[in-house]
């Protein structure tokens, strides 16, 4: 199942994708009068399987050209990102050995955009990169969670553009200001439920520049698969329902390259993750 939240005539909307189309959600009348006011609130109330069994019981309210789109979770209480967690990273080949503990750092919402808005180069920099990865939304809170229990926390999983603006990632050894200019990376363009990935260490991201392909890699190259991040996050905080976390980028970013090409206006930047879809973005000047 494929959800959705978006914008249409003004009003913050939530609903589910049936082809080309959106079941609006968010004025559905339930058994028993339940609604919800997002799809965070939908997961806190562990109401997926509720929406499982309407959704084949109704029709598209309106096209996916009708609406515009909005991050898949709207208010996510905390986006953890995980630096250099593929083997194909350049620094983890520099380094001989992969490390022993995984990089993670916060990232603010707002500095996000949703699929189809435009991603911000900022005035302070021509640096901007891309990293295409896969984000798993939790479904199910919890703290101290079993290895073998962490996939069952998970909601679903949708594709982040994890933005890096490269020259302020060096203004200092923190990697908070790079990593979260405003408008400078992208979520979407839905959450597909966990139910429909069984196995998420067996999804292919290729991100593309302007049609030219500049990564390609599998999630099998992740070096802390997502259980053990669960598993370890989940030991210095509390997960909860919309949490979102990177798991991480295959190499190719621009930064790798021989010139470095980096985000420039006018660009358009596309992630595809199979069996989830395609992020794609174009790049504007601040």
């Amino acid at each position: 199942m494929r959800l959705v939240s978006f914008r249409h005539k003004g009003r913050d909307k939530f609903g589910a994708v049936v082809g080309d189309g959106v079941i609006d959600l968010t004025t559905t009348i339930y058994e028993g009068e339940r609604s919800f006011a997002d799809l965070r609130d939908v997961f806190a109330l562990g109401a997926i399987e509720e929406i499982r069994a309407w959704v084949p019981k109704l029709e598209p309210d309106l096209g996916l050209t009708d609406i515009a789109f909005t991050l898949p979770i709207t208010r996510p209480a905390k986006i953890l990102c995980i630096g250099r967690n593929y083997r194909a990273y350049h620094e983890v080949q520099e380094m001989g050995a992969a490390p022993k503990w995984p990089s993670i750092f916060p990232r603010f919402v707002d500095s996000f955009v949703p699929h189809d808005a435009a991603i911000v180069r900022p005035r302070e920099s021509d640096q901007l990169d891309y990293e295409g990865e896969l984000a798993v939304v939790i479904g199910k809170g919890g703290r101290h969670i079993a290895p073998a229990a962490a996939l069952s926390h998970v909601g679903g999983y949708t594709i982040l553009n994890e933005g890096s603006v490269r020259d302020w990632q060096s203004r200092g050894t923190q990697n908070c200001p790079g990593k979260n200019f405003w408008h400078s990376g992208s979520i979407g363009p839905w959450i597909v439920t966990a139910d429909e990935i069984p196995d998420p260490s067996k999804l292919h991201i290729t991100t593309k520049v302007n049609g030219a392909v500049r990564q390609d890699g599998g999630t099998d190259m992740m070096i802390f698969d997502i259980p053990f991040l669960i598993t370890h996050i989940s030991q210095f905080t509390e997960l909860a329902p919309g949490d979102i976390i990177a798991t991480g980028s295959p190499g190719g970013s621009a930064i790798e390259m021989k010139p470095q090409a980096w985000l420039k206006p006018g660009d358009r930047l596309e992630i595809t993750i199979a069996k989830i879809g395609t992020l794609s973005n174009p790049i504007a000047a601040e």
